[in-house]
């Protein structure tokens, strides 16, 4: 049986080829895969590989997606074939110290769909465990179901964050991860966001998607531009999603007096935060990990009508295109808020 699949052969080059049906594991269902979003991370290992990995390739990415399960292992019992799921991609131990405490996605034992050496879910059939599939809502859509993974992001960091109605908040950033957080902020029954960017394109879909106001601060101070809203004092909480290092410098003078910084993008290298001024402010920082026990709670909004996840949808490719998806990702980052990969029919 054929296993089609987006095969990376090296930095910017994909070839669509066969690759190896997966075997059922105890536990395990198979899935058809129909849709598979791009992430960041996925197209940084596109541009540049991992050094650490020389000699993975050729390589699957891919871990945002959705599909249909084909074969279910005897073990399973909840999950059928026919059923329309959603996947969560990180498959932990359950022995580790942080599994024990119910923190799974510190699991020093995890293996993340296309984090290498773990292939990823851009091909026909993959298999996973049952547990990590959550079955769609009839009106639920598999497009829909493959943009669960992005939201988690911006769902947990408002979880975790704590913020309540009546408080109000600053995201830093409006791509992605940004946008999903002001949507799972929205959700939540916050009232006051901000979005800011360097880009308007990239502000008026915050706007879209439940922000309050939209700050464009390129050339500017930003400090002092958003500050302007809040009174000179700030607001509540403050959401760095740009995974900037500037950004996230910037949030120790954006946060107002006794409020909440919640880092959610990835800054690379090292950051200076001030940390007397943030004593002196009696700030909270706070900081989120990919996500957990997040996909019910992300299903459930989305099966209300309290998110429209598919808004986030810059452009759907059919798989064959899987490699100008990338480059169009590479090329329009102002534009391209979310490719998808529509990989299979269901």
């Amino acid at each position: 049986m054929m296993n089609k699949a987006a095969l990376l052969l090296e930095n910017r080059k994909i070839k669509i080829g066969d690759s190896d049906m997966p075997d059922l594991r105890p536990g395990y269902v198979k899935v058809k895969v129909e849709y598979c979003g791009i992430c960041g991370s996925d197209v940084h290992f596109y541009s540049y590989g991992e050094p650490e990995f020389p000699d993975v390739y050729p390589f699957i990415l891919g871990h945002e997606f959705a599909g249909t399960v084909v074969e279910v292992d005897d073990e399973v019992t909840d999950l059928k074939v026919g059923d329309r799921v959603c996947v969560e991609p990180g498959t932990f131990c359950g022995k580790c110290e942080w599994c024990k405490k119910g923190k799974y996605n510190l699991c020093k034992n995890m293996e993340f769909l296309s984090a290498p050496r773990t292939l990823g879910a851009m091909r026909e059939y993959i298999t996973h465990p049952a547990e990590l599939c959550f079955k769609l809502p009839d009106h639920v859509s598999s497009l829909e179901g493959a943009l669960v993974e992005p939201l988690a992001v911006g769902m947990s960091s408002v979880i975790r964050s704590g913020i309540h109605v009546g408080d109000s908040a600053v995201v830093l950033g409006s791509g992605c991860i940004g946008l999903v957080t002001i949507m799972s902020l929205k959700a939540a029954g916050v009232t006051d966001i901000t979005a800011v960017d360097l880009y308007d394109i990239r502000l008026k879909k915050a706007l879209e998607l439940g922000a309050t106001r939209a700050i464009n601060t390129k050339d500017k101070d930003a400090v002092a531009e958003i500050l302007k809203y809040y009174d000179g004092i700030g607001p509540d909480y403050v959401f760095e999603t740009a995974g900037s290092r500037y950004t996230a410098e910037s949030s120790v003078y954006i946060c107002k007096k006794g409020g909440t910084i919640m880092q959610v993008g990835n800054v690379v290298g090292e950051t200076s935060m001030n940390l007397q001024k943030m004593c002196d402010k009696e700030l909270t920082l706070m900081t989120t990990f990919r996500y957990r026990n997040a996909y019910p709670v992300c299903i459930d909004a989305i099966a209300a009508g309290r998110i429209h996840v598919k808004d986030i949808i810059s452009k759907i490719y059919p798989f064959d295109a899987a490699m100008q998806a990338f480059e169009d990702c590479i090329n329009n980052k102002q534009t391209m808020v979310k490719a998808v990969l529509k990989v299979s029919e269901g």
